[in-house]
């Protein structure tokens, strides 16, 4: 059995540490809840998936759909689609939600799985010492003789964590994020929108989606608007309240929509969706020490669902697998 230490707890570090139960596992993650950007937001009596939406039926990742099954996690939903909006293209669409939102997916194979937890313990140093085990550093808390460290937080973090540990000159190319501003509203009473979800709403509006559909005690129409990835680049910085102005005015005059707005929140992710991966320049499936005891993983090795995300978590856990033997 070996130490192992998983530093983030997205859908990739819950991926390794489901893999690797048979080890002394430890999982830390700066944020008080697991997931990631698998989240899901609670502004008073209002709920907002404003990470991942949904999952598609039609992921090719065996596994995942397992532990789905196994824990009940999940339920399909039919639900009209706009395939693009701006182009009057829609469907019926099946997806997957969570049982409780998006979040309740990492949620629960956390407390399902049997492992040491270190939530809100944000790791800002690694160490080796002279018996080849790491030490792992928080602002308050020294965590020692780890075999091995699994860093699955976003590539630039992780790359910067890890910089004393692992030879990046030979990485040419790198990958890249997309980040994206997310817009959340509410209001007092149902808009009547028949379509549900869609893309290309506009050209600075890359989605959308109502959340009344996931979680029926929702008593007001609650929608997430996620903006473009070029506008977002385009105004990284901009003043929440400009934003919200700005992406609240398209929803109304799109829908004509009168109604009143009890709510409106927005949230920027930074590294939202994985833009290039790392699999598609580099042909391989995490990166390295060189005694391959620290390695790099996440949704940015694969691609940028949280399909790819668990994907990535499996492969690297079978390759740790084989190490430890």
């Amino acid at each position: 059995m070996k130490n192992i230490a998983i530093i983030g707890a997205g859908m990739t570090g819950l991926s390794l540490a489901y893999n690797l139960q048979e080890h002394n596992i430890s999982i830390f993650d700066k944020s008080w809840r697991p997931g990631g950007r698998v989240s899901t937001r609670k502004h008073d009596n209002y709920l907002f998936d404003h990470g991942a939406h949904y999952l598609s039926t039609n992921h090719s990742v065996n596994q995942l759909n397992e532990v789905i099954t196994k824990y009940n996690l999940g339920q399909i939903i039919d639900i009209d689609f706009a395939t693009d909006y701006l182009k009057n293209k829609k469907t019926r669409k099946k997806i997957i939600i969570g049982q409780n939102g998006m979040n309740s997916i990492p949620k629960s194979i956390f407390d399902n799985i049997k492992v040491n937890s270190y939530l809100n313990s944000k790791i800002i140093k690694i160490s080796k010492n002279s018996n080849d085990l790491f030490s792992l550093f928080s602002e308050n808390e020294v965590f020692k003789d780890f075999d091995y460290v699994l860093i699955c937080i976003p590539y630039l973090q992780s790359k910067e964590l890890s910089k004393d540990l692992i030879d990046f000159t030979k990485i040419v190319n790198e990958p890249t994020y997309d980040p994206i501003h997310t817009v959340m509203l509410s209001y007092k009473d149902n808009n009547n929108i028949n379509v549900k979800a869609g893309l290309n709403l506009h050209k600075d509006i890359s989605f959308f989606m109502n959340q009344n559909i996931k979680f029926n005690e929702l008593s007001h129409d609650c929608w997430v608007l996620n903006m473009s990835s070029e506008y977002t680049n385009n105004n990284i910085n901009i003043n929440k309240s400009d934003l919200e102005k700005y992406a609240r005015s398209i929803f109304e005059k799109t829908f004509g929509i009168k109604n009143e707005i009890r709510l409106i929140k927005s949230h920027r992710w930074l590294y939202a969706q994985t833009k290039v991966s790392y699999n598609s320049i580099s042909k391989k499936n995490w990166i390295n020490s060189k005694d391959n005891k620290i390695f790099l993983s996440g949704d940015w090795i694969l691609g940028k669902s949280l399909s790819d995300a668990w994907n990535a978590g499996e492969k690297l856990s079978h390759y740790i697998k084989i190490l430890s033997i």
